[in-house]
């Protein structure tokens, strides 16, 4: 009977640490609640909506982290492609071809996922919904999920008058030297530009200086290849625009 006792206790001392959970997912916006739900929300004349995950290696042991993209549900003519492990893939590519060593405790912020409608000049009215799921090459158990909702929706009337913010198109683009774009805020908030590439990095912060009118985007010192220019509205992503710029 001690026999017994002791062998279904190593069992389930297995169990545990077989099912144990060392990752955890967070953005900018703080911690995300494992395997949870949010909504990233644009609107039909959005560009693209643009995902940062921050992945934690919460355990005691390097491991090396795959990411893999499930599409629950989508928009007609909607794609979504994710960069991880130092390279982005086309939106064939449902799990990452290269692993992220992560030592423990190591904060990996290169995660980025793009949603776009590649049939249109804009979005389709609706929701998709993608998971994006993090874990341990050597232990598929070991993971960590976040399914995320892109909508997009046109703005009520009500919530137009008040909390809408707008960013224009970018001209010229591709980009060379420079390039501008006009922006409206609600009134009362701030705002600023932000400039990422590919990989997620920023590369550029405007602060603008009022609640509406144009900024230019100094384009020089940047390498040849696509970024993302984000208008923020009190620290939050409101909308994104491609930009491309070739010397």
């Amino acid at each position: 009977m001690k026999k017994l006792f002791l062998s279904l206790c190593l069992l389930s001392v297995v169990a545990i640490y077989g099912y144990s959970q060392s990752l955890s997912l967070s953005n900018i916006h703080g911690a995300i609640v494992a395997n949870s739900t949010i909504i990233q929300a644009g609107t039909p004349d959005s560009v693209e909506l643009t995902t940062y995950l921050y992945v934690k290696n919460n355990g005691s042991k390097t491991i090396d982290v795959l990411c893999k993209k499930s599409q629950l549900r989508m928009l007609d003519s909607a794609e979504v492609s994710l960069c991880w492990a130092g390279g982005c893939y086309q939106s064939g590519t449902n799990i990452s071809p290269n692993a992220a060593t992560m030592a423990a405790g190591q904060t990996i912020t290169d995660f980025v996922g793009h949603y776009q409608q590649v049939s249109f000049n804009h979005f389709m009215v609706g929701e998709s919904v993608v998971r994006w799921v993090f874990y341990d090459r050597g232990n598929v158990n070991d993971s960590v999920s976040v399914t995320i909702k892109y909508t997009t929706y046109p703005l009520g009337i009500a919530e137009s008058n008040s909390r809408q913010s707008t960013l224009s198109n970018i001209y010229p683009n591709p980009a060379s030297i420079e390039a501008g774009c006009s922006y409206t805020l609600p009134s009362g908030s701030q705002g600023s530009i932000l400039i990422r590439d590919m990989l997620g990095a920023t590369v550029l912060t405007q602060v603008l200086p009022a609640t509406t009118g144009k900024t230019v985007i100094n384009t020089g010192n940047l390498n040849d290849g696509i970024y993302f220019c984000s208008l923020l509205v009190d620290g939050k992503i409101s909308q994104t625009k491609k930009l491309i710029v070739k010397h």
